[in-house]
């Protein structure tokens, strides 16, 4: 039996075995109109989905289970109550609240959706129960599901039960008046009157602002949040926990075991770092929110304890961390639920003037308008035409190409949902792009030419090298938090990133750790996770390991402007950026957004040359259309193609190596291979200290003998008729029959000397692609 065939959502309708039924067949907003659950989780998009038919929906969300803790205490104290508090610090409940569409944020705002959980209990049940107050249908559904996606994906190589019961009146009342008499008193709102409150005042702030606005979508900011999450922790300790000891719900002894919750503290080590400070976090909270010394330990009041979480909020940043969190500031929220482009809204949301609501982005642009953005890219091209040494349109298709990246930068994770097929495929959308350039190349004005092109402002880059001083302590790993924190602060806008050092790249720890772990977050959970556009100093020995070159879009700008023109072209382009705006950047997200509503639109595009998914085809398309619209002939620097630019240039490193030390690559007839001794790759012939790691990285594992196993060691084991293919140069250990045909390689012919090598005609290497 394969694992095809094997039934992983397991439904029982009325006792008889069913074929899987939709999602909204189960849940059938036709058939029933109220919704009582009790679940594990719930996420925004199914509520987006399939709930918000429901006129009345209640949930309970239970508690994660715990099977370290061994007393009533410790369920309630290391369980229940710790559950809660994290729920609250992680402000989960304002993420979730905030990715609901309007009418669904309307529907929480009046009650009509109520999300609880419990703050003292523990609980494991799951069952749903959906009735229709006019017809009296009721239907329950037990089994192991949540209300999430997670739950009913046949791939996801987990098994789930759902036994269906439709007019069971009997089975129905029975947990109806479990749910009203023993867990609906226990459980406390998801959903706060804190944030409640905020909502509304959004809503009613931004309705005032857009006379004649039928609704408006809620987006808070971090201090709003920060606020909620320090109200809602406050009010779980001095209210929920005093209320359920008076109610005798709880033991009134429970203050002495939060007061002990520290005591022989033992936790695996193991979790993530964050986790293990959360909970300390969280534990500590509770152990100091009661008086220290009394035999029967009370609650200390609201004011002293709100103190407490507030410092505990800040306990765990440096002064340092919280400079280094704000440095990032630009906010452009992809929002697909409230898409309207007959209301010329594109999805897309900035924050107002005064930051205290989130409005449309996107204007429609004029032919006049659209015609002065491609003239003001083109005096951009114009200028690294004059003024950089040896250009050509080749080279300044990089240029233009991260321009249509920047375009695209918002919708990518989209993009990426639309385009794959599986997790794999997202990987060839990549949400980093790097500029690898040499310094006068002119990489940092393009950053700031991008940042004005989009957001209409050159004040956004950070510089990798000052996110934290020099002095700091683990300088390195702070730092790429820091840019993982600007990636996942829920905005679209790509965090534009200048000279990232090479130390990114060429470590395991820090490339893998961001961009290799942030790209299979993306491809297993598409959501906004801001692209990262930045620029390294490139020389020749610039290098990614595989797994980070794989998920990275790499640009190479290796020509210098001119120096003896160095004036003449910074005052050229400065007059050029004076004349640049984002109007094509707004006009360009309300089509972007029109494709991406397009059931129509193809998003796998394959390049006919590499056979790579062309992830920017239609912003492509888009672009053309502009010219076309415009007047104006498609210039000789429009990338039709994506570019490798990483894979040339580990191309190049190797065929370069071959051509100066090709007696160093020793031919083994037996296995058609060449063996290269990749320690002589040292200081004392006269390469810098890291370049074996950088030859190791730049050689494409399919050309190895055993694949991986090939790279590792002191001898690297190579394909030699793949090698010489790949280099662009003719195999010395085949005839030309041999190399036509692919047949059995011969022997090796007598070496040639160095002055008939030379007199042999060479193709140019960029014409060699493949061979």
């Amino acid at each position: 039996m394969t694992d095809s065939d094997l039934k992983k959502i397991h439904i029982v309708f009325n006792g008889q075995d069913t074929p899987p039924l939709k999602i909204s067949q189960l849940f059938d907003a036709n058939k029933f109109n109220r919704m009582t659950a009790v679940t594990g989780n719930i996420t925004a998009d199914f509520i987006n989905q399939y709930l918000s038919r429901f006129i009345k929906v209640e949930v309970a969300l239970s508690t994660p289970e715990n099977h370290e803790v061994k007393t009533g205490e410790d369920v309630i104290t290391k369980v229940a109550l710790t559950d809660a508090l994290l729920v609250a610090a992680n402000k989960k409940p304002a993420k979730i609240f905030e990715a609901l569409t309007s009418d669904n944020q309307v529907n929480v705002l009046n009650n009509l959706f109520q999300v609880a959980i419990a703050p003292t209990q523990a609980i494991h049940s799951r069952f749903y129960l959906l009735s229709n107050s006019e017809t009296h249908d009721t239907r329950v559904i037990l089994g192991s599901l949540n209300l999430d996606n997670d739950s009913f994906d046949s791939q996801r190589n987990q098994y789930e039960e759902i036994l269906v019961f439709d007019n069971d009146i009997r089975l129905f009342q029975n947990l109806d008046s479990h749910y009203k008499n023993d867990i609906k008193p226990v459980l406390r709102p998801f959903f706060t009157e804190n944030l409640l409150k905020a909502a509304q005042n959004q809503i009613d702030e931004s309705l005032k602002d857009n006379k004649g606005a039928t609704n408006a979508v809620v987006i808070l900011d971090n201090e709003v949040t920060d606020q909620i999450a320090a109200a809602d922790m406050t009010d779980l300790i001095s209210h929920d926990i005093q209320k359920q000891i008076d109610e005798n719900k709880i033991p009134a002894m429970i203050t002495k075991a939060m007061r002990d919750i520290t005591t022989n503290r033992s936790q695996d080590k193991e979790e993530a770092e964050r986790q293990i400070q959360q909970h300390d976090t969280i534990y500590t909270l509770q152990k100091t929110a009661v008086s220290p010394r009394a035999a029967k330990p009370k609650l200390k009041s609201r004011e002293k304890i709100f103190k407490q979480v507030q410092d505990a909020l800040i306990s765990g940043m440096t002064p340092q961390q919280r400079s280094a969190e704000k440095k990032y500031t630009t906010f452009l929220y992809d929002r697909p639920m409230e898409r309207n482009l007959v209301n010329n809204n594109s999805g897309l949301y900035v924050p107002n003037d005064t930051g205290t609501h989130p409005i449309p982005f996107g204007k429609v642009a004029t032919i006049s308008q659209i015609r002065d953005g491609l003239k003001s890219i083109d005096a951009i091209m114009k200028g690294y035409q004059q003024y950089v040494v040896d250009y050509n349109d080749d080279y300044g298709k990089r240029f233009y190409e991260a321009i249509l990246y920047s375009f695209t930068a918002p919708f990518l994770w989209e993009i990426r949902a639309k385009a794959s097929l599986n997790p794999e495929d997202g990987n060839d959308i990549p949400n980093f792009l790097i500029l690898g350039a040499t310094a006068g190349s002119g990489k940092s004005t393009l950053l700031r030419i991008i940042n004005q092109l989009t957001w209409n402002t050159d004040r956004s880059l950070i510089d990798f090298g000052t996110i934290y001083p020099t002095e700091t302590p683990q300088k390195k790993a702070k730092t790429v938090d820091a840019i993982e924190h600007y990636m996942k602060l829920g905005s679209s806008y790509p965090v534009l990133m200048d000279e990232i050092e090479p130390y990114f790249f060429q470590q395991d720890q820090y490339s893998r750790h961001l961009v290799v772990d942030t790209m299979n977050e993306l491809v297993n959970n598409p959501h906004a996770i801001a692209p990262l556009i930045g620029t390294t100093n490139y020389d020749s020995g610039f290098t990614m390991l595989r797994e980070t070159a794989r998920r990275t879009y790499y640009l190479q700008i290796d020509k210098v402007i001119d120096e003896q023109q160095k004036g003449e072209a910074n005052k050229y382009i400065y007059n050029v950026r004076q004349t640049l705006n984002n109007t094509l950047f707004k006009d360009f997200v309300m089509r972007m957004a029109s494709l991406l509503e397009d059931d129509e639109t193809p998003w796998r595009a394959f390049d006919e040359k590499t056979g790579k998914l062309d992830f920017l085809a239609n912003t492509r398309k888009l672009f053309r259309d502009y010219y076309q619209m415009a007047d104006m002939e498609i210039p000789p620097y429009f990338a039709d193609e994506i570019c490798d630019d990483f894979k040339e240039s580990s191309r190049n490193r190797w065929a370069k190596l071959y051509l100066t030390q090709e007696e160093d690559f020793k031919y083994r007839q037996q296995d058609h291979s060449l063996l290269f001794d990749i320690s002589k790759l040292n200081t004392f012939n006269g390469f810098t200290a890291d370049s074996i790691e950088k030859y190791r990285n730049a050689l494409p594992i399919e050309l190895c003998v055993d694949g991986i196993n090939g790279k590792r060691g002191k001898f690297v084991e190579i394909k030699a008729n793949e090698f010489f293919k790949w280099i662009g140069e003719r195999n010395p250990y085949a005839d030309e029959k041999d190399m036509d045909n692919n047949e059995t390689i011969t022997a090796k012919p007598a070496k040639k000397s160095s002055e008939s090598l030379a007199r042999e005609p060479k193709r140019g290497f960029w014409a060699r692609l493949f061979g």
